[in-house]
């Protein structure tokens, strides 16, 4: 596969137009008129050595386009059969000749009768060197062809393992063949240039009735190849001056197999990230349904996860458990949280259900169902913590499904705590001190304070009452994403909620009266408590076992004006700046120290939720502020 240039240009030409015997180097007397003129661009698929009567051997089968050797007598003597000899090379596939060691006029005369160009070897070489040497040129461009098509194999084998699209692999492939090489479509700018003078042609193979065609184009020569496998085909087109040699055809057909399976390499790339995506919006809905406490819904939407592989089955047998625990993994600094969440899937496998947090972008959210001794959770996510210094994670006690926001909130508690953790990792332990700690009676306060609830419609209460709980346990725009609704809808949820209440929104004592309210109704009254008038919240709240209780807690408080710190921000109602002011710091000053106060109360204090709310209720158990700090609309003349 070599062509006459390779054989009679540079600097070491193995053939010449023919010449003198006695002075190889000259170019000889003009040929005769009507000689046929050596293209230099004609190819050579082969190349043979002719006996003494310029006979092929009897094993060479027909050729192509084949260069035949014929051996010459002393100053270029033919042989007398010369004439039918030529003729039948000729018809045998044979597309030159080469007289060694010299070419006589007769022998040249004989060759344009026969309508063979006749060339001759650049220097004195019988017929057995010019074939060598011709063989040897033929190996070496070979070797440089091979040499061509394996850079671009190992080119597309590198953008398949990168899911790249064929743009590289196209411009080596023109830099290889000389030409423009381009994947076209309708609309493509090349489409509408070729199309102009080759439309057909193009229709033809973009339709599939033809897969390949080649065809001239003004001075060049248009090669077209249909693209993958699914009609419309996509066209690569190559143009080329001088058309097209053989390998240079193989090397096209190679190309457009490689671009079809580089474009499917691109789209299962980009099916797969629509997939993920979805799986993920699916894991974030079953996570939103069981912050809803509805179990049910979670299920439904997890059902057809089961046909998608182990992994996203197991979510439904993670729900099918009666009870569960909720754990939520904070990524290292720096650290792209998908990382993070690939940990927390590998070390959980397909025994829980790993979900990028929607409301903050540190978190990973992985639910759990509950485990006899209540350790594997934490012997789970530990090695995760440990992967990466900086990561921390908080891990709930266990909970049925209903109360999986009560886990949630948990295990941000015990992520905060986890702040001040050698392991980096801490569990919860158990509910708040404070709710425990509260007489039976004040489950009765409770429900009365919840009455005013029966103002709404029944479709408020489904949709405002939950959505209202949740702002108040993480702030409404943590919850607006958690639950998949917006921060405006969320607070007009809320307020509607607590003005039914009887209580203020835009107040976090008020606020903060309404989340104990609703963490007692999900108490059970006791079998054996005397029906009696809801008691006063200020009175529950300075009971003996109450106020121990928040002196314990806040005795933690390392410095003297922790508490008076505390007391203040709660009486600005959480405002930053107009506490910075009243206590003469910061502002940058004071969201430091309330991270570490938050850190050694298990207190997320620096962000919206129920944490500042349990403080509230601790600084004034404790005496730390007056009881008529908080609102008690269940006796609103006290």
């Amino acid at each position: 596969m070599l062509n006459l240039s390779q054989l009679t240009t540079g600097p070491h030409p193995v053939l010449r137009s023919p010449g003198p015997p006695d002075r190889p180097d000259s170019p000889g007397p003009p040929e005769p008129a009507g000689t046929p003129a050596p293209t230099t661009a004609q190819h050579m698929d082969d190349a043979v050595r002719c006996d003494a009567r310029w006979r092929l051997p009897a094993d060479a089968p027909r050729m192509r386009a084949g260069l035949a050797v014929l051996p010459t007598g002393p100053e270029g003597a033919v042989p007398d059969c010369a004439d039918p000899a030529l003729r039948e090379l000729a018809r045998a596939g044979v597309a030159a000749v080469v007289l060694a060691p010299a070419a006589a006029p007769a022998g040249r005369e004989a060759a344009r009768a026969a309508g063979l160009p006749a060339l001759a070897p650049a220097a004195h070489w019988d017929a057995d060197e010019t074939l060598r040497r011709v063989l040897r040129r033929q190996l070496a461009v070979e070797r440089e062809n091979t040499r061509c098509t394996a850079r671009v194999l190992a080119l597309s084998a590198t953008a398949l393992e990168r899911a790249e699209g064929p743009a590289r692999l196209l411009r080596e492939v023109a830099a290889a063949t000389g030409g423009p090489v381009t994947l076209i479509e309708p609309g493509h700018p090349e489409w509408n240039r070729l199309a102009a003078e080759r439309r057909r042609t193009l229709e033809e193979v973009r339709c599939g009735r033809i897969r390949t065609a080649a065809v001239p184009f003004r001075d060049r020569e248009l090669v077209l190849h249909a693209v993958g496998r699914d009609r419309p085909h996509r066209v690569l087109a190559a143009l080329r001056s001088g058309g097209w040699p053989s390998h240079l055809r193989q090397l096209l057909a190679h190309t457009a197999g490689q671009v079809a399976l580089l474009d499917c390499a691109v789209q299962y790339r980009r099916d797969r990230e629509v997939l993920h995506t979805a799986l993920r919006g699916v894991r974030v809905s079953v996570l939103q349904y069981l912050m809803l406490g509805n179990w049910e819904g979670a299920v439904r939407v997890a059902e057809p996860l089961a046909r998608l592989g182990a992994a996203e089955y197991g979510v439904g047998e993670v729900l099918a458990a009666a009870r569960g625990v909720v754990a939520v993994v904070q990524r290292a600094p720096e650290e792209d949280r998908t990382r993070t969440a690939a940990a927390c899937e590998q070390a959980v496998g397909d025994g829980g259900l790993v979900v990028l947090c929607p409301a903050d972008p540190r978190h990973v959210i992985v639910v759990l169902p509950q485990d006899p001794d209540g350790s594997t959770p934490v012997a789970l996510l530990r090695p995760v913590v440990e992967q990466r210094p900086g990561r921390l994670a908080g891990v709930s006690g266990p909970r049925p499904w209903s109360q999986t926001a009560l886990s949630y909130e948990a295990a941000v508690r015990a992520l905060t705590a986890a702040r001040n953790d050698p392991e980096g990792i801490v569990r919860d332990a158990g509910a708040s001190s404070l709710l425990a700690s509260l007489s039976p009676r004040a489950r009765v306060w409770a429900h009365q304070v919840c009455v005013g609830l029966r103002k709404l419609t029944e479709e408020q209460r489904s949709q405002a009452v939950p959505t209202a709980r949740r702002a108040l346990s993480y702030g409404a725009l943590r919850a607006g994403r958690l639950l998949g609704v917006d921060r405006t809808t969320a607070n007009k949820r809320l307020r509607l909620v607590l003005e039914a209440m009887g209580l203020d929104h835009r107040q976090v004592a008020h606020r903060a009266v309404a989340d104990l309210a609703f963490q007692l109704t999900d108490l059970p009254l006791p079998a054996d408590l005397a029906p009696q008038a809801a008691p006063g919240l200020r009175a529950l709240l300075r009971e003996s076992p109450v106020v121990d209780r928040a002196t314990h807690e806040l005795a933690v408080l390392e410095q003297a004006d922790d508490p008076r710190l505390l007391a203040t921000w709660l009486a600005h109602n959480c405002h930053a700046s107009a506490t910075a002011a009243a206590l003469g710091m910061h502002r940058n000053t004071l969201a430091a120290r309330l991270s570490a106060l938050g850190s050694l109360l298990r207190l997320p204090l620096g962000e919206q939720g129920a944490a500042p709310h349990q403080a509230l209720m601790l600084l004034v158990a404790a005496g730390q502020l007056p009881v008529t700090a908080v609102p008690d609309p269940a006796r609103p003349g006290h």
